[in-house]
């Protein structure tokens, strides 16, 4: 009769041991069985915990681009009210309108969703930002603004506990103790200036830094307005409360400033038929701060014809056009450009006069929209761009 046989031998003997040797491979199989089995189940769970984790960072992903687009949008929605502009309901303001440009993001909110919720919730802070990036946050609405700071919002959106329809709930990521998230986003969008005109929309015309430092206000962005009809300075009528009226012509001085001409842009070129196609298509290529352009004398009587019929005495076609402003306006010298300003062109007149009547201009909804780039605030306003 043969005796039971272990998994593991306790008798020396070359019998037994022939004997338990086949006992002994089978019962290691069953061992290796058992082991693979809780192998294969840790493998699985293991498994199952990567894919939820993966489900849950995808899911966090697309929350986390919704609520970016948001404070996006948002930013753009509220900054476009920064300038005065008859849709915002500011058309007269003439300084940023941090309220409105805040209300008006604060009424977008509600636009957006994220994960099928819609957000209800959000916080604004208006502010300067400096396009240089000499400094590298958002600066206070009472600061002095330089050249290069310009007015901005900043929109943060959250979804967290109270706020927002919550934490966005994980119901995978309970495998590793998460079941929620707080997401955060947020946006600075500013009203942009440009350094680069764009093809076809610059006109011959140059303006003298030192009119824009005497009939100017950098702190608004906008022209100083004139407060009596005869201005010492100034040969022609002014109307109180209007942008100040100058001449632009061979001789004119505005107060202390020689006021601006002619400019064939970047060729010397002082022949009227070819002043006349940059009067009816503007400049050829890009045009940038820094870039030369030539200054010509006034003297093409035919011209100022040209201008009075589309100025805003005539059709108005050219009554507010984008000019590129310079140190000087001596003639026959290239000057390089410093910025790009807005004039609204009010006549023009030939004969022994030869001169274009102008007044500063910072309309938001008639100044060119147009350009590229940052440049100084002389009354082009760019629509909104996002910097952070």
């Amino acid at each position: 009769m043969n005796e039971p046989v272990s998994c593991g031998l306790r008798n020396t003997g070359l019998r037994r041991y022939r004997l338990a040797k086949p006992h002994l491979h089978r019962c290691g199989r069953q061992d290796q069985r058992g082991s693979v089995s809780v192998l294969s189940a840790l493998s699985l769970l293991a498994l199952v915990g990567i894919g939820a984790l993966a489900v849950e960072v995808a899911t966090l992903t697309v929350a986390r681009n919704e609520l970016q687009n948001a404070a996006d949008a948002t930013a753009m929605a509220g900054a476009a009210c920064l300038a005065a502009r008859t849709e915002c309901g500011n058309a007269t303001l003439r300084k940023p309108d941090w309220d409105t440009a805040t209300a008006r993001a604060l009424a977008f909110v509600p636009n957006n969703t994220v994960q099928g919720k819609a957000l209800a919730h959000g916080s604004v802070t208006p502010g300067y930002w400096n396009m240089l990036g000499a400094v590298a946050d958002l600066q206070a609405t009472t600061i002095a603004p330089t050249d290069y700071d310009y007015p901005a919002i900043r929109v943060t959106l959250s979804r967290e506990p109270g706020v927002n329809g919550g934490s966005l709930v994980l119901p995978l990521a309970y495998l590793f103790g998460v079941q929620s998230a707080v997401m955060r986003a947020s946006a600075v969008a500013v009203l942009s200036h440009p350094g680069t005109a764009l093809p076809s929309t610059v006109f011959p015309v140059v303006i003298s830094r030192c009119m824009y430092e005497t009939y100017w206000d950098g702190a608004t962005g906008t022209p100083k307005l004139a407060t009596a009809t005869t201005v010492p300075g100034l040969s022609l009528p002014q109307v109180v409360g209007e942008p100040y009226r100058f001449k632009i012509t061979s001789s004119y001085r505005a107060g202390p400033c020689a006021a601006g001409q002619w400019t064939s842009l970047g060729v010397d070129n002082n022949s009227a038929s070819f002043l006349r196609t940059l009067i009816g298509s503007g400049n050829p290529a890009n045009l940038s701060v820094g870039d030369l352009v030539w200054v010509q004398p006034g003297s093409q009587t035919t011209l100022y014809g040209d201008v009075n019929r589309c100025s805003e005495a005539g059709n108005r076609q050219c009554a507010y056009v984008m000019v590129p402003m310079v140190e000087q306006v001596s003639t026959h010298v290239y000057a390089p450009i410093l910025g790009f300003a807005c004039l609204h062109i009010l006549s023009a007149a030939g004969g022994s006069d030869k001169s274009i009547v102008v007044q500063m201009s910072a309309d938001a909804a008639r100044c060119p929209r147009t350009g590229s780039g940052v440049g100084p605030n002389y009354g082009i306003t760019l629509p909104p761009r996002l910097v952070q």
